[in-house]
């Protein structure tokens, strides 16, 4: 009999974004910058620029100069669309529709809030710059580099929210030091755009560890997050491997594996936006079956 896994391979066509273009090779190629999620404009929005000016003290004249300096200076190590793009001046997390309870948790009832995969820390220095309390939030990030050039935009590495980063690799907790300080810490966890980097096993296992940092067998604890996926739930070529680019129904196939691994059960809600950014200009290079998936995964059993 054919598992959950094969039916669910057996069922995805293979593509790519777009034929025309060999992002792969592009994605292999450090420093050319002639890729098309390469933007010249900063075109720094105003919440990242008022925290930008209030939080991390840049003046107001300064701002745009910095930013282009930063990505320019964090490109040479990371050539990816986050950088290049300048994604982490949007504060993804803040634009779903699950941003003000989020605060209102995390303020108001002792909520407390892991992101893994957190990049720069974008998300993070956006919360606490909204009110809530470095001691109620840690971000777990592969590259250390990522930490540090956070540290280097926001300004913050001698304050409370230097303490709360940690480097490590969550599907190989084994190279993970702080893992065992988070696992069962946790009301909510974030999985913010970065399911879509891994494969379909790999994607199994991201849930599972993310299940693992939940406080243990509490109901209404919730995994958050959001993904490229395309219309079709489509697997695509990325960075030389195949990956699902999930729609509602393949995403919700992965869950049910998640649940039946992990014998836990949960209420899945899930929507695929019209666009993957709010900032669609830069992101016509994805082609025109990819969106933004957002969901919010409550424990019910």
């Amino acid at each position: 009999m054919a598992t959950a896994t094969q039916k669910h391979r057996s069922s995805l066509n293979l593509t790519k974004y777009d034929a025309n273009h060999d992002y792969v090779t592009h994605f292999n190629s450090t420093h050319n910058k002639s890729v098309p999620w390469f933007v010249e404009d900063p075109m720094v929005p105003w919440p990242a620029r008022n925290l930008l000016e209030k939080y991390s003290r840049i003046p107001p004249e300064d701002v745009e100069k910095v930013v282009l300096d930063f990505r320019n200076r964090a490109w040479e190590d990371f050539p990816y669309p986050c950088i290049g793009s300048f994604e982490f001046l949007e504060f993804e997390l803040s634009t779903r529709r699950i941003y003000h309870r989020l605060l209102t948790r995390l303020i108001s009832e002792d909520t407390t809030f892991l992101d893994i995969g957190c990049c720069l820390g974008h998300d993070i220095r956006k919360l606490i710059f909204d009110g809530v309390s470095p001691e109620n939030i840690a971000g777990v990030e592969l590259r250390k580099g990522y930490i540090n050039l956070g540290f280097d935009l926001f300004r913050d590495r001698d304050t409370p929210a230097g303490k709360i980063f940690h480097q490590g690799d969550v599907l190989d907790p084994a190279t993970c030091k702080p893992w065992c300080s988070l696992l069962g810490r946790f009301d909510i966890v974030n999985l913010g755009l970065i399911v879509h980097v891994f494969n379909w096993e790999e994607q199994i296992t991201l849930f599972e560890k993310a299940i693992d940092c939940l406080e243990n067998g509490k109901l209404g604890t919730m995994i958050i997050g959001c993904m490229a996926g395309t219309v079709d739930g489509t697997v695509e070529n990325w960075m030389g491997k195949k990956v699902p680019a999930h729609n509602v129904d393949s995403f919700k196939e992965l869950i049910q594996v998640v649940e039946g691994k992990t014998g836990t059960r949960w209420r899945v809600e899930a929507e695929q936006d019209s666009h993957m950014s709010h900032f669609e200009a830069k992101y016509r290079w994805v082609g025109p079956k990819v969106r933004r998936l957002v969901w919010e995964m409550t424990r019910i059993g």
